[in-house]
């Protein structure tokens, strides 16, 4: 779906520069990945129910925290996500096939999984470089 880089480590260092902290940049971060999890169990919540509200609320609290995180890739398919539900007619919701829909929740799954572990190994880096 995206061909984004899954971490924009400049971006991290550039919101590192403007926090002027890096105690405080790296524990963003860790909540960051704390939650990232949490906001992909809510976007399969939403897909369960057919929550189309809950939905949009949910893929835009994944898209922005995901770009202020340097998520690039998670962020901008969170974005796509985001405009292809928001041109569906909102009543009622012409939701994707069940096929498609497994499809996108995994595709998210794997992105955030390995989201998290780019962002350990630049904490890492960061923490060796302090």
């Amino acid at each position: 779906m995206t061909t984004a880089p899954v971490l924009d480590t400049d971006a991290l260092g550039r919101l590192g520069e403007q926090l002027g902290d890096t105690d405080v940049l790296c524990g963003f971060i860790r909540r960051y990945e704390a939650m990232l999890d949490q906001r992909v169990m809510r976007l399969q919540r939403a897909l369960t129910a057919r929550d189309h509200e809950d939905w949009m609320d949910a893929v835009l609290s994944l898209k922005t925290s995901s770009a202020m995180a340097g998520a690039e890739a998670l962020s901008r398919l969170a974005a796509d996500l985001q405009e292809d539900f928001a041109s569906r007619p909102p009543t009622p919701v012409r939701w994707p096939a069940m096929e498609r829909l497994s499809e996108i929740m995994e595709c998210l799954r794997r992105l955030a999984a390995e989201t998290a572990r780019q962002l350990r190994v630049f904490l890492q880096q960061v923490v060796s470089a302090t």
